[in-house]
């Protein structure tokens, strides 16, 4: 009951703000926390973006993922957690990526992407990788990350959220489920 509450206060305030300042980057921003606040939690959908891989070609998240269970990795060269839950992916992913699964890493960098490439060297991800450099899309704001180093969404074939920050033996397991040992 609590939660509905807060939601419902959430709304309230935003709408009030909205209409006051229609035009206000802050009225623009509280809108994308708004939406994340709602939509990034199991059951709810991912938010699609844009950015460049590491040649600078621009792809959107839905055209790599659609029809496809996949995990959204987003994560960062400085966020040691961040590579290692990664690098406990690569098996599963070896396992099911001809089989409907795909994983997409997207790594938060500011002023270059130079140690992005040293980890993925590294570390040896075998998916592809995108930047969000300089928090120019506004991605961990979108995803409801803040400051974080990043966090892992699986979605489904819909692009409904089945779990967030999900352990690889959870991912295993609803692979298995969804396509089969």
């Amino acid at each position: 009951m609590y939660q509905s509450e807060l939601d419902e206060e959430l709304e309230r305030a935003y709408h009030v703000l909205a209409e006051k300042f229609v035009s206000s980057d802050y009225t623009r921003f509280g809108k994308m926390l708004l939406d994340g606040f709602h939509n990034v939690r199991p059951g709810g959908r991912y938010v699609d973006f844009e950015v460049p891989d590491l040649e600078g070609n621009k792809v959107r998240l839905s055209d790599i993922i659609k029809g496809k269970i996949a995990v959204i990795d987003l994560w960062a060269s400085w966020c040691m957690p961040c590579r290692a839950k990664a690098k406990a992916m690569i098996p599963i992913y070896e396992k099911y990526k001809d089989r409907g699964f795909e994983i997409v890493g997207v790594a938060r960098e500011f002023k270059n992407t130079d140690r992005l490439k040293q980890a993925i060297k590294l570390d040896g991800y075998p998916w592809l990788q995108l930047v969000e450099l300089d928090d120019g899309c506004r991605i961990w704001t979108q995803y409801m990350l803040g400051n974080a180093g990043g966090g892992v969404f699986l979605v489904d074939r819909d692009g409904k959220i089945l779990a967030v920050n999900p352990k690889p033996e959870e991912v295993q397991k609803i692979l298995e489920q969804k396509l089969g040992e």
